[in-house]
């Protein structure tokens, strides 16, 4: 089959719409997302499917939404060797036409019902429905693998090629064998059925059997158990009756050793008492003795202290005469530096006012020169301001300028030129639109001759004789518009730069050039001259300093408060030189008098103001000295006041020390007197010494009798018959219950029970054993059919398997290889040595694999009648750009053996398949 053309009218979204389709090659069909593209293979298989009177859902579904129309496509293809053209209109003015061209030239034609019926007829006839399916991708199935085991035409191609027949005749002989097998087993192979049935019934009668037998074991270990407990507990009760004595015997024991113990005790507490005793009497002694050593030593330190007290406090006041001896002549030297420092203060005014006066001839010089040179800034500043044309003004004119003349060029070239010549006396009138005599204004009434560029309208008019009108043609009006809009742009230009024409914008940016040098020059000189600050503010400043104003007639006429000269470095503070400017008129540093500086004047003065310095040097360092003798003074006073104060401070200390010494050494006496001390320390260590041998002769004798041992033993006897007491407890309850099952077995019947089960298992047994023999034998049938089968079936689908492996190579290179399962579908691929199943591969990989599958089927089944296009719909969107590369290359070679259809929205990913005819849907 080959599609030729499809036509859809009214079909979903598209009003009218005809694709044509190469017989062969691949094609790709582009366009957005809802323009109609997956339309086209739902229509074709709609056409064939439902007759033209169907109500079906899928038929009033592509209807349009609220149109009364009726859907309609018509479908052009080639089916075995005629050429059909197929139309169908669906719901309303229904309407069914088939034609059929065959090759010798013969038409015929079918309509209504009878065409329909012919159609599918040769559409089952020469389409293989499962091929059709397989190769034609809907949008969202490219990554389903094809599984085309059913498809007849491949079977029939890798047949063919192969050389293996496949023989129809053994078909019932398979199916009957498989009827046979699936009475007894399922397809993987666990028993069904009847068979299935009897080994759960040989299961269920074994499992009965066996409980019946078990039953019959538990009553034969419940006799042994009971007779093995009942010996066991009177194994235990002679153990626990001779255990019991044994306890009773501790027992008396114990109580006989209490009172050693008790004894013992009250032993250890009088030892502990008496032990007390004595290390309280031996503290006191230590005590004593520390009190008596620590009396003797401090009676000797605070004699000590209280003589380096006595010699301190002589030596601080000798220090303290020193001191008021230094500070008297340090007074003295003081007075003699505080003159010499006046006598300075003097002479460094007078040098100060004859140096002001040199600096602000020296300013009034420099002041001028900025005025001058501010007054050129200003004045360049003011030229600057008033000029709108710069360089990017001039050549916005020249390309402007360019622009009319071409334009003038293009109109002259391109609009008719009118010669008008007057040739007798009687006036003529020039009128219209467009005119242009040589770039100049065309006169209302023509003098002598004329000529004029016509670019819409032209009225000659002779009052009384003629008129004669000439029309330019659409072109010239374009011209026209064309000149008159570069002429307008060029005015406007003019008009923001103030300027007549381009020349003299040019001139005007030259002059700019020329004022913008001597400006940068102009700033530099004043930033030369203001480098240190500006000349007038120390003008003022030395002004107010000097006290020097204008002629002495204006510093009568002025008031007495504008003269005050400002406080020097005050922020905010007005300057002298602006309260001089805020006066009515104008101030010049011209009108101050300076009174003039005589030439020995200022050096007479600084040599004064040397000579003072040097006296205020000498005055200075004899100050330097006495300050140090003073202070020298006043550090070694108050070293040996400090001394002093430390010496009466340490003897203080020491008498307080000593009388609280002597305070406790009474206080101890008056509790116990020196002498007897010892003797109290040595009773306390004979009642000690006699206590111990009394404890050491109870203690021989508790050892003697055992006695810290009773207790324990006693303890672990109780606990051992404690324990023996719950072994005996417990044999005699399940000795209890192992006695009531046994006489409850013997109710129950236990040993008929076993004998029935035995005989019911040994019949279902036999019965089962038939049916298994029934069913093995199917199965190595079955079994060996299929073996063989599965061999012939390996060898057909070796074609398909070569084929996919030889497209696949050319994306994935030389080691790509597949496996086949028993539906021909792709089970495992391999690549570089690493053998995955398909579900393993990634989303792209599983793409690109059913792509090639699909090809590969198609490629097989192309030279036969029974052959269908390739259609995939919206297809490698999974793809990196080296797989789309390779892909295209593919689906380009898979177009030279039949046709291979392609949808998509993204013809980006098909930019790569060489020699495709792309076709565009436009919405």
């Amino acid at each position: 089959m080959r599609l030729h053309s499809l036509t859809l009218r009214n079909f979903r979204g598209v009003k009218d719409r005809t694709v044509e389709l190469p017989a062969i090659g691949t094609t790709v069909v582009v366009g957005d997302n809802e323009v109609g593209k997956s339309s086209l293979v739902e229509a074709f298989d709609l056409v064939f499917a439902y007759p033209d009177d169907s109500k079906s859902k899928r038929i009033l579904d592509i209807q349009p939404v609220g149109q009364d129309v009726a859907p309609e496509v018509t479908v052009q293809l080639t089916l075995g060797t005629g050429e059909l053209t197929y139309t169908k209109r669906w719901l309303k003015n229904r309407a069914t036409e088939l034609t059929i061209l065959e090759p010798d030239g013969r038409r015929q034609s079918w309509t209504g019902r009878e065409a329909h019926n012919e159609a599918e007829r040769l559409f089952n006839e020469h389409v293989d429905p499962v091929l059709w399916q397989t190769l034609m991708v809907s949008q969202g199935q490219s990554l389903v693998l094809p599984t085309p085991a059913d498809a007849e035409p491949l079977i029939t191609a890798v047949t063919a090629e192969s050389g293996t027949p496949v023989d129809g005749a053994s078909m019932p002989l398979v199916l009957a064998v498989e009827h046979e097998y699936l009475r007894y087993w399922t397809r993987g192979g666990r028993p069904t059925g009847d068979f299935a049935k009897s080994a759960k019934a040989v299961e269920a009668a074994e499992l009965t059997a066996a409980q019946a037998l078990k039953a019959m074991d538990e009553v034969v270990a419940d006799i042994r158990r009971a007779e093995r407990l009942a010996l066991d507990l009177d194994e235990l009760s002679s153990r626990l009756g001779d255990h019991l004595k044994s306890v009773e015997e501790l027992r008396e024991r114990k109580q006989a050793t209490d009172e050693i113990l008790l004894r013992r005790d009250s032993v250890r507490a009088r030892a502990e008492t008496a032990r007390a005793r004595l290390e309280n009497h031996t503290r006191t002694r230590v005590e004593r003795e520390r009190l008596l050593d620590e009396v003797t030593r401090l009676t000797q330190k605070d004699a000590e202290l209280a003589e380096r007290r006595r010699d301190a406090e002589t030596v601080a006041k000798k220090a303290a005469e020193t001191v008021h001896a230094a500070e008297a002549a340090l007074a003295e030297v003081i007075e003699l530096r505080d003159e010499r420092r006046g006598e300075l203060q003097v002479a460094e005014r007078l040098v100060a006012k004859l140096t002001d006066r040199a600096e602000l001839d020296r300013l009034l010089v420099q002041q001028a020169e900025l005025v001058d040179v501010r007054a050129r800034i200003a004045s360049a500043g003011l030229v600057l301001d008033g000029v709108k044309v710069d360089e990017a003004l001039v050549a916005a004119l020249e390309d402007a300028r360019a622009r009319v003349v071409e334009a003038r060029a293009a109109l002259a070239a391109g609009v008719p030129e009118v010669s008008v010549r007057r040739v007798g006396a009687e006036a003529v009138r020039l009128s219209g639109t467009g005119l242009d005599a040589a770039g100049a204004k065309v006169p209302a009434e023509l003098e002598d001759e004329i000529q004029v560029l016509v670019s819409g309208e032209l009225v000659i008019d002779v009052p009384g004789q003629i008129e004669v009108k000439v029309q330019a043609g659409g072109e010239a009006a374009t011209l026209r518009a064309r000149l008159d809009e570069a002429v307008r742009v060029e005015k406007d230009l003019l008009k923001r730069g103030r300027v007549k024409d381009l020349p003299a914008a040019r001139e005007l940016l030259r002059k700019v050039d020329a004022v913008s040098a001597e400006l940068q020059e102009a700033r530099r000189t004043e930033r030369s001259l203001t480098a240190n600050g500006d000349p007038s503010e120390r003008i003022t400043l030395l002004c107010a300093r000097l006290g020097v104003g204008s002629t002495e007639d204006e510093e009568e006429a002025k008031p007495a408060g504008k003269r005050a000269a400002p406080v020097e470095d005050v922020p905010g503070q007005m300057s002298l030189f602006a309260q001089f400017e805020e006066e009515e008129g104008t101030f010049e540093f011209e009108d101050l008098v300076v009174p003039a500086v005589e030439g020995g004047e200022l050096g007479a003065a600084e040599r004064a103001l040397e000579n003072a310095r040097a006296e205020l040097a000498v005055a200075e360092r004899l100050l330097s000295d006495a300050e140090f003798a003073a202070a020298q003074a006043r550090k070694a006073a108050e070293e040996d006041r400090s001394e002093a104060q430390q010496a009466r401070a340490r003897s203080e200390l020491a008498g307080e020390r000593l009388a609280a010494a002597v305070e406790a050494l009474e206080a101890a006496r008056a509790v116990l007197a020196d002498a007897d001390v010892d003797g109290e320390e040595e009773k306390a260590t004979a009642e000690v010494e006699a206590v111990l041998d009394e404890l050491t002769a109870v203690q021989t004798q508790a050892d003697e009798v055992g006695a810290d041992e009773a207790a324990g033993l006693l303890a672990d006897a109780l606990a051992v018959a404690t324990r023996l007491q719950g072994e005996r407890d417990v044999l005699r309850d399940s000795l209890r219950t192992t006695e009531g099952r046994l006489e409850q077995s013997g109710r129950d019947g236990l040993g008929t029970r076993r004998e029935m089960a035995e005989l019911e298992l040994a019949a279902i047994r036999g019965e089962h054993e038939a049916l298994k023999r029934r069913a093995d034998a199917a199965r190595r049938v079955y079994e060996t059919l299929g073996r063989h089968r599965a061999e012939a079936q390996t060898k057909y689908s070796e074609p398909l398997q070569t084929r996919i492996e030889s497209l696949g190579r050319s994306v994935y290179g030389p080691s790509f290889k597949v496996w086949l399962d028993d539906d021909l579908a792709v089970a495992e691929r391999e690549l570089d040595g690493n053998r995955l199943r398909v579900e393993a591969l990634s989303t792209g990989a599983q793409e690109q694999l059913a792509i090639i599958t699909r090809l590969a089927i198609s490629h097989l089944v192309s030279t036969g009648d029974s052959s269908v296009p390739v259609i995939f719909d919206d297809a490698l969107g999974w793809s990196d750009k080296g797989r789309l590369r390779d892909m295209g290359a593919l689906l380009g070679r898979a177009g030279d053996h039949g046709q291979v259809i392609i949808l998509t929205c993204m013809p980006e990913r098909y930019e790569y398949v060489p020699r495709a005819t792309f076709i565009r849907l436009e919405s």
